[in-house]
């Protein structure tokens, strides 16, 4: 990342706060930094038949820009925030800047770290999941370039930026936990969801799947070695309440996960169950009387040098009353460091997805996709 060094704060900072305690301190600091990614695609896609004329070759770019803000007090405190931007709204807004996090963050290395603002869930960020490469995973290259490509094999709460406070607490003999609450499903600064309903109406249900209040999320994790062998391992839990009057039914989702790695190779799994829809993995109400969702994702990863390739499996199953979905996703990928900071990649996926929607219809996927990702 590119470190811009904000010298006029450790000036203003001198002259209200005396020069000896300025000098104990450190002074925010500012880096920006992100990564470009560019993709291209062969996709072989079952839904298309019906659709009308495809092209079989697709491209994307994607881009993020993170700033990130740290400093620290006289007394060991760290503080700072994190502000991502990126281009990945969608539609119309696709090529244009949007918010996707930004949080800030007090941290004592004894006490722990309180975040508050739009980031992951406690659950979310504990969570041990199956080992991935970029785009080869069960929720990966294939959702960019097939049409509805609604994925259900992912990890808890995944993509889950609702605005919250959060608790990290330090690391205890290999252990640590953490808490957090979001009172409601928004984001941002606005206190509105997108049809005007107010964000803290536990009445208001702008959405098809109800958006949540009081969601709690919880996790523990370990990670420890064993000699030339590092383990991992973490359960996770979250629950919110659907909205008042709207006969939905509460969610909850819960995640156990480990993973082992030694000599450049790391294997893991993660199972997620619960009652939840996907692609929302316990962030949205659902109707009443639906069985639960569950996933089971496997992956292994090795690394040497500066290639790295894996392999990945998942099935995962959800009721949508009338038929209940599966869908399984298999795939390879490898990657290759051609320069600092600069990655090529390629990946196939393969997607079997039995009883899609609630009228049964079935689809089968094979993608092809490679790519080169810049990081700054």
């Amino acid at each position: 990342m590119r470190k811009i060094l904000l010298g006029t704060t450790a000036v203003v900072g001198a002259a209200l706060i005396g020069a000896t305690s300025a000098q104990a301190q450190t002074a925010p600091t500012v880096r920006v930094g992100g990564y470009f990614d560019f993709g291209t695609a062969f996709v072989d896609d079952s839904l298309e038949v019906a659709g009308g004329d495809y092209n079989t070759i697709s491209m994307y770019s994607d881009l993020e820009v993170v700033v990130t803000v740290r400093g620290k007090t006289a007394n060991g405190l760290s503080y700072g925030a994190d502000i991502e931007l990126q281009t990945d709204a969608g539609g119309a807004g696709s090529t244009t800047l949007n918010t996707d996090e930004a949080w800030g963050f007090i941290s004592s290395p004894t006490l722990g770290t309180l975040q508050f603002g739009d980031n992951d869930s406690a659950a979310n960020q504990l969570a041990v999941s199956a080992p991935s490469l970029h785009q080869s995973s069960p929720s990966g290259a294939w959702i960019d370039f097939a049409i509805n490509g609604q994925y259900i094999n992912s990890s808890i709460n995944d993509g889950n930026d609702s605005t919250k406070i959060i608790y990290l607490s330090p690391q205890f003999f290999g252990f640590d936990f953490g808490l957090s609450y979001a009172p409601n499903a928004g984001e941002g600064e606005s206190q509105f969801f997108g049809n005007g309903a107010l964000r803290r109406d536990q009445t208001a249900n702008p959405s098809a799947t109800g958006n949540i209040q009081n969601e709690i999320s919880a996790g523990i994790r370990y990670r420890g070695s064993f000699g030339n062998i590092g383990v991992a391992a973490g359960f996770g839990f979250m629950t919110g309440d659907a909205p008042t009057g709207s006969g939905l039914e509460d969610p909850t989702a819960y995640q156990v996960g480990a993973t082992v790695t030694g000599y450049g190779l790391t294997v893991g799994a993660h199972y997620l169950w619960g009652q939840y829809l996907a692609p929302s993995f316990g962030r949205g109400a659902l109707a009443r009387g639906l069985d639960d969702s569950t996933t089971l994702n496997f992956g292994a990863v090795y690394r040497m040098g500066a290639f790295a390739v894996n392999a990945f499996y998942a099935i995962g199953t959800q009721d949508l009353g009338p038929v209940e979905r599966e869908q399984t996703a298999w795939g390879l990928g490898a990657t290759y460091a051609l320069a600092p900071g600069m990655e090529l990649w390629a990946t196939y996926n393969n997607v079997d997805d039995e009883d899609f929607t609630a009228a049964g219809a079935d689809r089968d996927m094979n993608i092809f996709a490679l790519g080169v990702r810049l990081a700054f």
